[in-house]
């Protein structure tokens, strides 16, 4: 069996403004160490996945960037999308290029920017599912238990195993993001668990599903070269010019019947906002968080972030202080998603471009 990772690493992090900007993202971010986060990912697939089977796709103005921090991964292996169309051609694309790599192949896809740990554990997830995946002809989706009512993530509906005591189960249904109401009965039930994003299956029965139920995406891959390289820069443009722009949940997932939910056994964190920093291991004693140099005085339940210069709170409850070159955040804490309010407001405004 020889797994490739296939890395999504498109996106603005715009909820991790001021740090995350237009030009370095999230996933470029050292948030959770002193590495990127999408180091961090490559890293984490170490003795399962090889560099050389791992391929990225990203934004075309952040290729040099990512390729900085994927050492090992070959930089035809790093797509630049002329234009983000979302996940679905993506994929689509990527298990084109790879279906002739065997009847053993299994592709892994990973987002860039999550937290997941312990990485060995995550590793053996990953294993059994492509095996799973390779032996039903399935796409395989991992479901993370929910550890709170969070509404903040999709969910996915689990049905029944498909053997006793199996991690494995047909998908009932997929959940858009609950009202908090929801979410708690969904965290209640044993039966609802997040979808995380993560996908293993064989290229070629993604292909044939998108031939199935997305065929304005699978009409446009004969027209692309079977390998990436030199060349393929006009072909990209077309491909991803004429796509349309559709998340692989939508364009696929919702409509299968060969998905299955795996109960993941591994801890996972989207790092959707600034409050996703607050770990087990990171909060204090009052429930505070630091990050960089900070001084908090008599303050409970507060993200202190500085990205140079001190952060100094007096007297300060459920709040996100974030001090950044030129630009400071504050916020409440349980408010923390809607930071990207403050980016959609920029965007409106030319004489403040220069701050996303």
């Amino acid at each position: 069996m020889r797994l490739c990772a296939v890395i999504l690493a498109g996106g603005r992090g715009e909820r991790f403004w001021p740090l995350s900007r237009r030009s370095r993202p999230k996933q470029l971010l050292p948030l959770l160490g002193d590495r990127p986060m999408l180091t961090l990912t490559i890293d984490r697939l170490d003795g399962l996945i090889a560099r050389e089977d791992v391929w990225i796709f990203t934004a075309r103005d952040l290729a040099p960037q990512v390729l900085e921090a994927a050492p090992g991964v070959p930089a035809a292996q790093v797509i630049g999308e002329p234009v983000g169309k979302n996940t679905a051609p993506a994929l689509a694309l990527a298990a084109w290029w790879l279906k002739d790599l065997g009847k053993d192949a299994v592709m892994v896809v990973l987002p860039s920017d999550h937290r997941v740990e312990p990485a060995q554990r995550f590793r053996e997830d990953l294993e059994r599912a492509a095996g799973v995946a390779l032996e039903r002809g399935a796409i395989v989706t991992f479901g993370i238990p929910p550890t709170r009512p969070e509404t903040g993530y999709g969910y996915i509906e689990a049905g029944g195993a498909i053997a006793p005591g199996s991690p494995f189960h047909a998908v009932s249904a997929f959940r858009e993001k609950p009202d908090l109401a929801t979410a708690a009965r969904y965290a209640a039930d044993g039966k609802h668990l997040w979808n995380a994003g993560i996908f293993v299956f064989p290229p070629d029965v993604l292909l044939e599903e998108m031939r199935a139920h997305c065929p304005d995406i699978a009409a446009l891959l004969p027209g692309m070269p079977l390998r990436p390289g030199e060349g393929s820069s006009a072909a990209l443009e077309r491909f991803y010019g004429a796509a349309p722009a559709i998340s692989i949940d939508y364009a696929v997932m919702e409509r299968s019947k060969r998905a299955l939910v795996a109960r993941a056994d591994f801890a996972w964190d989207d790092m959707g906002s600034w409050a996703s920093l607050a770990t087990e291991d990171s909060v204090g004693p009052d429930g505070n968080v630091v990050r960089g140099t900070a001084i908090l005085h008599d303050c409970k339940d507060v993200i202190a972030f500085s990205d140079g210069g001190l952060v100094a709170g007096v007297g300060v409850e459920n709040l996100v202080i974030v001090r950044t070159r030129g630009v400071t955040l504050v916020c409440r804490r349980d408010r923390a998603q809607e930071v990207r309010a403050i980016v959609e407001r920029l965007k409106e405004r030319k004489d403040l471009d220069g701050y996303l």
